[in-house]
């Protein structure tokens, strides 16, 4: 599995909290399995939803300076070896269909006692059927998606057996 030609495609979706620590919480106990599983970004396809970044780089914009938030909003994979996901769907419909739906969506998942944030990415994780949601916060997806969703450490154990 990786990126290489010939690779099967794994596709998972990142949650903002990865990012969120890795820059801004070193002293946090999760900071040495949350930069394990950074340093193997490259070994696998992951993206990073719109919404998701816009959120992260929200959330970040109260610790960067201006350039670093243009960084992270405007070239997020050079900082990061991910792939920025454009709102799925977004391509096959006209604006006011593609909104009504995308609200639809979002609603039903916000109904389930989920944020925004959350919501989204479900959303996006589900539009996409991406092989799991990777996030720290597992329990913000529980019984609420039939997807796997796993912390980093978690999915890099599973790792190799998803290569197959």
């Amino acid at each position: 599995m990786g990126k290489g030609p010939g690779a099967e495609a794994l596709m998972v979706l990142l949650d903002s909290n990865i990012f969120i620590i890795d820059r801004f919480y070193r002293k946090d106990d999760l900071y040495p399995s949350n930069g394990a599983f950074i340093e193997r970004l490259a070994e696998f396809e992951s993206g990073i939803s719109i919404f998701t970044l816009l959120e992260a780089a929200g959330v970040a914009s109260f610790n960067l300076s201006p350039k670093e938030c243009e960084q992270w909003l405007l070239r997020f994979p050079t900082v990061y070896p991910v792939a920025i996901l454009s709102a799925s769907g977004l391509a096959e419909k006209n604006a006011e269909e593609w909104m009504r739906k995308f609200i639809e969506e979002i609603a039903a998942n916000i109904s389930k006692r989920m944020s925004f944030g959350d919501a989204s990415l479900l959303r996006e994780a589900e539009s996409l059927e991406v092989e799991a949601i990777i996030t720290w916060n597992t329990k913000d997806f529980a019984k609420r998606t039939p997807r796997p969703v796993l912390t980093p450490p978690a999915f890099l154990r599973k790792l190799p057996s998803l290569a197959e």
